[in-house]
């Protein structure tokens, strides 16, 4: 008889049984995301904060993250602030382009302004 001993086992007259644990490969591959999932997001950084927000297409970068529940600092939700801007790491091919209230505010930098740059697919 295979059984497994456990402190509680030891003990006369006492039984315990254990569901039999699974392999930590397959508990690996269930946590990791798929490709699609991966291929398929926006990954920004403002401040000491970062997020990674799935392609939502035809809202804002800024609505997502609320949504998604990513902290993000914002205020007029009309690119006029600019406290919303983000640096993008990964996915700016889901964004659509610059917005003149975009170009206004950020001229020739990198940023993005999360309440403007809306998600489309890529």
């Amino acid at each position: 008889m295979n059984r497994e001993w456990t402190v509680g086992s030891l003990i006369p007259g006492r039984e315990t049984r254990r569901a039999p644990l699974e392999p930590p490969a397959r508990l690996a591959e269930e946590k990791q995301p798929s490709l699609d999932k991966l291929a398929a997001a926006v990954q920004w950084k403002q401040k000491e904060a970062s997020c990674t927000v799935s392609v939502k297409p035809g809202i804002t970068l800024l609505d997502a993250a609320l949504e998604q529940g990513c902290s993000i600092d914002y205020k007029c939700r009309k690119g006029t602030c600019g406290r919303c801007a983000v640096d993008i790491f990964s996915g700016e091919t889901f964004l659509s382009l610059r917005n003149e209230a975009e170009q206004k505010k950020l001229g020739a930098s990198l940023r993005r302004l999360a309440c403007q740059a809306v998600m489309r697919e890529a």
